[in-house]
Formats: C-alpha cells, structure tokens, sequence
C-alpha cells in the first residue's frame, strides 16, 4: 500500500481536533468546561436514557448487514471458497501449524499466571496494595497481550512483535496518541466518565491515562493476529457480500463530508450526534484513503474479501468484551452515559453500545497500519503454495 500517512492522518487528526470545537462555538456552548484538565467527574444526570425509535434504528442497521451476509455474497465468492488462492488482491491469510504439534509456550504460561494475578489485584482490595489499587489497568492488559501473542506463536501464526520490535514498541507510543483523541471527542459528548481517580493532580493523572491509553492498539492488533490464524474464520470471512461501492470516488467523496458533519455536529449537538465519535474518524480515514487511490481493506471488502476488515472488527469486539468485564469491579474505571440505548448492560456498557467496537475495530487497523506501514499477518498466495490450477 502506498503511505498517504501526512495527509490522511493528519487531515483526519485535524478534523477530530478542530470541528467539534467549531461546532460547540456555533452552537453557543460554553468552552472553558471542555478544556479543564484533568476533566472533573460531572456524570449528567438529565438525558434521555432509552428510545425504542433509537434501539430499534441500530438494531435495524446491524440487522441488515447481517443478512446481507447470511443473502448476499460477492461476485467470485463460490470461486474463493472453492480455490483459496483466487483472492482480489493477491493475499492469502497465514496457514498456521497443527497446534497440537507444539507446546503451548513457556513464556505464554508466564504471562497467563501475570494476567490472573493482576486481574485478582484488580478486583479486590488487598491493603497491603492499596498504594497501587487504582494502578492495575495496564500490568493486567500487558498481560493480556503477551498471553494473546502466546496464542498466535502456539497456533503457528507469525507476530509484529518478534520480527519487528521496534515498530511494535512504536504502536505503544501510537496508541496512547490515538486514545486520547477519543479522549477529547468525549469532552463533548460526555459518554464515559473515570471514577476512583479523585486527587490525582494534572502531571498523575496524564501520566498515568497515557500509559493505559498505549496498550488499546497493541491489545486489539494481538487478538487481530491471533484471529489470523484460526483457518475457518478466515475462509468464511472470505467470501462475504462485495460493497463495491466503498471503492467509488463518489462515495468516498459522501463519506469525507458525512464525516466532517458527523465532527461539527458532535459539538453543536451532542445529544443526537454523539455516534459521530466512533464513525467519522474511520468515514473520513476510508474516503481519504479511496480519494488517493491507496489499496487496504476498504478494496478487498468491495470484492467480497472481508479477512481483513472483519478480523479487525471482530479482534476490537473481543478486546471490548474484556475491557468492560475487567473494568467492572476495578478500583479506577469507567461508567457510562450513552443517551437513548441505555439499556440491557452487559458488564458496565449497554448492549447495543458494544457495535461501536465494529467500526472502532476499523479504526484501529487504520491507526495500525499507518504505524506498521503494511498490514498483519498477510503473505501472497504464492508464498502460501496454494494452488488450485
């Protein structure tokens, strides 16, 4: 993929930084409580709290991409299914070793015992750890990601972090960025809100908010390379409906503009607009990248190749499910005030507020490839030795 990294990442960076601030001063709200640091914990309490009109159109939406897959396949799925090698573009996921024929690593054992213990750390309060009860947050998730990155070395599949340390040591630095953008789009929306950080000063609490924020892309890209392992999965996803149109320069050109909307009216009208937060950034990402006639993801999901795009959304979803179940008796967490799907929690969030983690997913393979500079655990086809001729 040719690297448009300065202008689309930064001309999305601008976007999500500039446009609700824009937005908020259009809309006559008050700035100087958005810019407080660290935020003060003001949970709203006057929000409509569920809508069946609004549960119903987000159930709707899902509804209809999930028939289309269950109705819909691409032009050349039956060829793609039948014969592994014929894919658009020429990439082919991984063939990983029988895992039966290696033991699980040593390392992997090590860092699982890790993950428990931080994990029995962070649900209870030891006073003897009461000094680092509300510090339990990235040990836990380093360990998650070293006992993910165990999984993928036990199933055979490749992994960034062995063949290219520093780049992967450079994804922590990219995701602490990456989170904290959200971090400000949220100032104007307030969906979430920290408890148990009261009398953390300015310094503490950016300190230690960055050092969590760094392991979101390298957690959701170590489940991504252990998707790309499991064969089944990937054939299936492989032969999913073909959005051609994603890769028109119209809609890539709709989907800038919905975009840069979605931006402004998140700080004019949050209350409505608040989704914007998790789709315009990837919208304009996407048109950006299909503007400037980049290959990704976005190319192989016009044909019907969903291996990429689908590993990165389901891996977010995976990482989503324990971040909400890890976050539910910690000390230091999150809570949520999510206007009109407030509704049916599993764990602290809304049931239907997890199909953020879809295109969150997206986001994060976008973020990551920009890092990386190519995407995971791809070889060609003919590195593969598969062959159907």
């Amino acid at each position: 993929m040719r690297q448009t990294f300065p202008t689309s990442a930064i001309g999305v960076l601008t976007a999500c930084l500039g446009l609700p601030v824009v937005g908020a001063v259009l809309a006559g709200r008050a700035l100087g409580p958005l810019l407080r640091f660290p935020p003060p914990l003001e949970i709203p309490q006057d929000y409509p709290r569920f809508s069946w009109i609004a549960a119903g159109l987000v159930s709707g939406v899902s509804a209809l991409i999930a028939v289309s897959w269950m109705a819909g396949r691409g032009p050349g799925a039956r060829a793609r299914a039948e014969c592994p090698a014929v894919k658009p573009p020429a990439l082919a996921p991984v063939r990983p070793s029988p895992p039966d024929h290696r033991p699980f690593p040593r390392w992997g054992w090590a860092a699982v015992a890790w993950t428990l213990l931080w994990w029995w750390l962070a649900w209870t309060r030891q006073s003897w750890f009461a000094w680092g009860q509300r510090y339990t947050f990235t040990p836990l998730w380093l360990g998650f990601i070293a006992s993910t990155n165990a999984l993928t070395a036990w199933r055979g599949g490749a992994s960034v972090r062995p063949q290219a340390p520093v780049k992967w040591v450079r994804l922590f630095a990219a995701s602490a960025a990456f989170w904290w953008v959200f971090e400000w789009l949220n100032r104007f929306v307030q969906n979430w809100h920290y408890r148990g950080v009261a009398g953390a000063g300015p310094w503490e609490y950016a300190v230690h908010s960055t050092l969590c924020f760094s392991t979101v892309l390298p957690a959701v890209a170590a489940v991504r390379e252990w998707l790309g392992t499991l064969q089944r999965l990937q054939t299936r996803l492989g032969v999913g409906p073909a959005w051609a149109w994603i890769g028109r320069p119209g809609a890539a050109v709709a989907m800038v503009a919905t975009g840069l909307a979605g931006l402004l009216l998140t700080g004019a009208q949050p209350l409505y607009f608040y989704p914007a937060l998790w789709a315009a950034p990837l919208v304009i990402g996407v048109g950006g990248f299909v503007l400037g006639r980049a290959d990704g993801w976005w190319r192989e999901v016009a044909a019907g190749d969903w291996r990429e795009a689908g590993s990165w959304a389901i891996a977010a979803l995976v990482c989503g499910l324990f971040w909400e179940l890890w976050n539910l008796h910690s000390l230091a967490k999150w809570v949520y005030t999510i206007p009109f799907v407030e509704r049916w929690r599993v764990f602290e969030m809304p049931l239907l507020g997890y199909t953020g983690y879809l295109t969150f997913g997206l986001e994060c393979a976008l973020a990551t490839q920009w890092v990386l500079g190519s995407r995971m655990n791809r070889v060609t086809s003919a590195q593969s030795g598969d062959s159907c001729r």
